[in-house]
């Protein structure tokens, strides 16, 4: 029998399941509440072309660490350090696919995806040998899903992303990076318990502060990284299982 996700975790994997798309809101709290879907409709003819041209349903492109040196971005990430003004993170993404690719998706086709916790360089082609698609839930199941060893994917507002067996997306590691905090950088944080109100701080000294006094668990399950042109302008740690 297949698994009933907690309805909880279903409401934390939809916050954090934004990976690194570009183009955010302009405020925190639209950032926030925003999806992969703006963005991702942006990419989907690039996308599709590239499936046509390799004859396999590849993810959308995301984005590269030098190109979030300079730009306004989105994702997932653990946080190391805050000090003197400077954050140290890795950057976490997950496959995201054009709807109309996975919707044609039949017996035979390939599709190109990311393990759990690899590099972005490393990612499988998968044959597939049966696929499943649930009306109700949205769900697409690969090769008999994650019970067995297969690919699952959702529908996240108007493309199809990765699902681990927790509900949460299928991370893989982009990289390392140290970004300045922006003047007025932002920290909402309401990791204490499940029904924690945000503690926020406001300003680079305050987030700083605040981060250096609880340093610990701040990973790509449970945190969000905003960017503006290269600088860190929020960041949101929300209560995980």
């Amino acid at each position: 029998m297949r698994m009933r996700i907690n309805q909880k975790m279903l409401a934390a994997a939809a916050i954090l399941a934004v990976g690194l798309l570009a183009g955010c809101g302009t405020s925190a709290s639209s950032r926030t509440a925003s999806s992969a879907a703006g963005s991702a409709a942006a990419s989907s003819a690039a996308a599709s072309s590239v499936a046509e041209q390799t004859d396999a349903v590849q993810p959308i492109e995301q984005g590269t660490l030098d190109d979030m040196k300079t730009g306004s971005y989105k994702f997932a990430a653990n946080i190391t350090s805050i000090q003197n003004g400077q954050a140290d993170l890795t950057v976490y993404s997950y496959d995201a696919y054009v709807k109309e690719d996975i919707d044609s998706l039949q017996e035979g086709d390939v599709i190109r995806t990311h393990l759990d916790s690899t590099d972005a360089a490393q990612t499988v082609t998968v044959t597939i040998d049966s696929i499943e698609r649930n009306e109700d839930t949205g769900a697409v199941i690969i090769n008999g899903g994650i019970e067995e060893g297969g690919v699952e994917l959702w529908l996240d507002h108007d493309v199809y992303r990765t699902v681990t067996m927790d509900g949460y997306p299928v991370y893989y590691n982009v990289g390392e990076l140290t970004l300045p905090l922006a003047e007025n950088v932002t920290m909402e944080d309401s990791s204490a318990d499940p029904q924690a109100s945000a503690v926020e701080s406001d300003g680079a000294s305050a987030v700083e502060t605040a981060f250096n006094a609880d340093p610990d668990n701040w990973n790509c399950s449970n945190t969000t990284v905003f960017t503006d042109n290269g600088s860190v302008s929020n960041i949101v740690r929300i209560w995980v299982p």
